[in-house]
């Protein structure tokens, strides 16, 4: 029998850099916020289709690796500008932490905010990113964010 395979490896998948921060939280001492930064330039359009499988799936090895109570996805090193499949990279976690609640908040930066903007309100919408309530433009706003969800969530008991 000859059996033929190519190795793979799912940095093969994109040129996007990312990093993983881990804190405390401050509202709820049991649990952990991770913050996932993605650095680079997602592909325009479906070129970019690679970069959200690879986002999406280093996104879900992190959680599993260090299983946080909140995660921020830092995007404002990321240079996007179309891309639908980007969208996935936002429910990140959403089988893992399906039978409890899992705050996510989302960064933009000067390269990602207007096409961000219009991924999740549509190419139409005159509403800005701070309507959007869970994207924010700083580091500080979405860990607050995240705090305020934990808090309202352990509250209820359902942490």
């Amino acid at each position: 029998m000859n059996i033929s395979t190519v190795q793979k490896k799912l940095e093969e998948l994109s040129e996007i850099n990312y990093e993983v921060h881990i804190g405390k939280s401050n509202e709820v001492n049991f649990l952990k916020i991770m913050i996932l930064k993605f650095i680079g330039e997602y592909g325009f359009g479906s070129a970019g289709n690679s970069d959200a499988i690879f986002m999406r799936a280093m996104g879900e090895a992190v959680l599993e690796a260090w299983n946080p109570g909140g995660l921020i996805i830092d995007l404002s090193e990321l240079f996007y500008e179309w891309g639908d499949q980007l969208e996935d990279v936002f429910y990140v976690g959403s089988y893992k932490y399906r039978d409890r609640p899992f705050p996510i908040a989302i960064i933009v930066g000067d390269k990602s905010e207007e096409a961000i903007r219009t991924l999740i309100l549509g190419i139409v919408s005159t509403e800005g990113i701070d309507e959007i309530g869970w994207v924010f433009k700083d580091l500080s706003s979405a860990w607050e964010y995240i705090e305020t969800k934990l808090k309202e969530y352990n509250s209820q008991k359902l942490l």
